[in-house]
């Protein structure tokens, strides 16, 4: 039995009752995160020129384009909510990925799931379906798929999002290994292009290129059984070390979504900064420091940071948030990181002033799991000669120091600017209870927003 044949059985097959409760629950935290961000990004750049193309090549008004009055086709409305939703780099991450899940699954879910009238639970069990095909795929091939350059939310995220469509437009087994075979050939996106609009149009990407095979697929179009594991395969060209029998072994036993689970941005820059701006934040407000107070900054990481964190002396504000040294300057002189970090303005005098004595260096101390990539440790010199210190560790927001929902809802409040406040309210309620949402449509209804 081919790889795409056990992953399509897993992502057909599954019912609502299969998933565990707290996986279901995982979820509708998930779809809140990821409507947030898509409402704040629909009004950025990359959000805008999609849109326009989108509109100049027309397409069925099947789906709703979240946070404008556009409707489009499932797979523009696909393209375009995925590279919103990952325009400020605010969206939850997933250590078995290496990569952004939710923003691209749950617009391919929603894209397709307006088109084929589908209710909640369906939403609900075909995002955890994507997930689960993303953990899978992640833990056979990462890290090394994600050191030889390749950006796994585009890549392994179209394998994810393929199954996800699939599931949502009620595929048989054949069709949707069908499906999953030919987003093998999809599958694409690097890290040499983080820190420009195109590292965001990746979620997009992957969003639309699963509806695009799931489509196909339902329409007949063929592909070879052995896509992702042949000799010329997915798995081979990507990297892959061999292990995807132990993950495909797995399936529905273990679930990624608890096990790995989903780490939620409390800050809109790459998740590699995160633990680092955590640290300075806490030792700013312990010991009162100001950017004047600070000699030399030392942030150390695993060893797979330094080709993310790529921009020491960032140019422009997307690279902002792929540079350790503007993140960590920011933390330490402004107290915090935020939307406005990363606006069309000029670094204050302050932050410029700080990132040159931002020093990144990697640490083989540090652990080297692929839910620990992320963590970091720091030390600040002082000029009165001090020297204060943040041993390793992980950030808020990780499954271990997961937002309270409180702390998640407020989040999305402050994302939902696109909506009246009192429609946003009611989205957040009806999430709470995504899975018995009749027809999505009363969801999608009412994201609805005034952005061009």
């Amino acid at each position: 039995m081919s790889a795409a044949i056990r992953l399509a059985e897993f992502a057909i097959k599954t019912r609502l009752e299969d998933c565990p409760t707290e996986a279901l629950a995982r979820v509708r935290l998930a779809a809140l995160d990821s409507l947030g961000v898509m409402l704040a990004g629909a009004s950025e750049a990359v959000a805008r020129i999609v849109r326009e193309i989108a509109r100049t090549e027309g397409g069925a008004p099947l789906a709703t384009v979240v946070g404008t009055s556009m409707r489009t086709s499932p797979t523009w409305a696909a393209l375009a909510n995925g590279a919103a939703g990952h325009a400020h780099d605010f969206d939850d991450t997933s250590f078995a990925l290496m990569g952004h899940p939710s923003v691209p699954l749950l617009a391919a879910a929603l894209a397709a799931g307006e088109a084929a009238c589908v209710d909640g639970a369906t939403i609900a069990v075909a995002y955890v379906a994507g997930f689960e095909v993303d953990g899978a795929i992640g833990t056979a091939v990462n890290p090394a798929h994600y050191t030889r350059g390749w950006h796994n939310t585009a890549t392994i995220g179209t394998l994810g999002c393929a199954a996800t469509a699939a599931r949502v437009l009620a595929l048989d087994v054949p069709r949707a290994a069908t499906a999953i075979a030919i987003a093998a050939s999809l599958a694409s996106g690097v890290k040499e292009n983080f820190g420009s609009m195109t590292k965001p149009y990746h979620a997009g990407h992957a969003a639309r290129n699963g509806v695009l095979a799931a489509l196909l697929a339902r329409e007949g179009m063929t592909a070879t059984a052995t896509a992702l594991e042949g000799k010329q395969g997915w798995l081979g060209a990507a990297g892959g070390v061999g292990t995807l029998e132990a993950s495909l072994a797995t399936l529905g036993a273990q679930w990624h979504l608890l096990t790995s689970g989903v780490a939620v941005k409390p800050y809109p820059s790459c998740a590699m900064t995160h633990a680092a701006i955590d640290a300075l934040l806490d030792l700013r407000e312990t010991h009162r420091l100001q950017a004047a107070d600070v000699e030399a900054v030392e942030v150390g990481v695993n060893h797979v940071t330094p080709d993310v964190l790529a921009y020491p002396a960032p140019a422009t504000p997307l690279q902002r948030k792929f540079s350790m040294q503007f993140c960590a300057a920011a933390a330490l002189a402004e107290g915090r990181v935020d939307m406005s970090s990363f606006d069309d303005r000029a670094p204050g005098r302050d932050v410029a002033a700080l990132m040159p004595r931002v020093r990144m260096v990697v640490d083989g101390a540090l652990p080297d799991r692929l839910e620990q990539h992320a963590w970091s440790r720091v030390s600040v010199r002082l000029r009165d000669g001090r020297v204060l210190a943040s041993p390793p560790r992980g950030a808020k927001g990780h499954p271990d120091q997961p937002l309270s929902y409180e702390a998640l809802r407020a989040k999305f409040m402050g994302c939902a600017a696109a909506l009246p406040r009192e429609e946003a309210e009611g989205v957040a309620d009806m999430l709470q209870h995504l899975e018995d949402i009749p027809d999505v449509r009363a969801l999608t209804s009412r994201l609805v927003g005034d952005v061009d």
